[in-house]
């Protein structure tokens, strides 16, 4: 470590030699970057993106918030599907006539 805190590391330069530099951790583009990138579409990351058109906005946001969407609606239509299940039993065990 030098004495800024900074953590150093070798590297061979195009002479040849070998030189410290400091150590960097390079940025990783978010979800929506790397989604825009796939679809080809023209994203600015921590920029004003106004230029892009609702259709490829919603293209992103579909693929990003698309899986998470789905898994919701499941999770809704079995939790209501088990509360029918649930209000059918519950309407035998109130009416005997009904178990014949």
């Amino acid at each position: 470590m030098e004495e800024s805190g900074v953590p150093k590391v070798n590297v061979i330069g195009p002479d040849g030699k070998i030189r410290q530099v400091p150590w960097t951790v390079p940025e990783k583009p978010s979800a929506a970057k790397l989604v825009a990138d796939r679809l080809g579409v023209g994203y600015a990351e921590g920029e004003e993106n106004g230029q892009l058109t609702s259709k490829q906005a919603g293209e992103i946001g579909g693929h990003l918030g698309g899986p998470m969407v789905a898994k919701l609606v499941a999770l809704a239509k079995r939790d209501l599907a088990h509360g029918h299940v649930e209000q059918l039993i519950q309407k035998q065990k109130a009416t005997p006539e009904s178990r014949l």
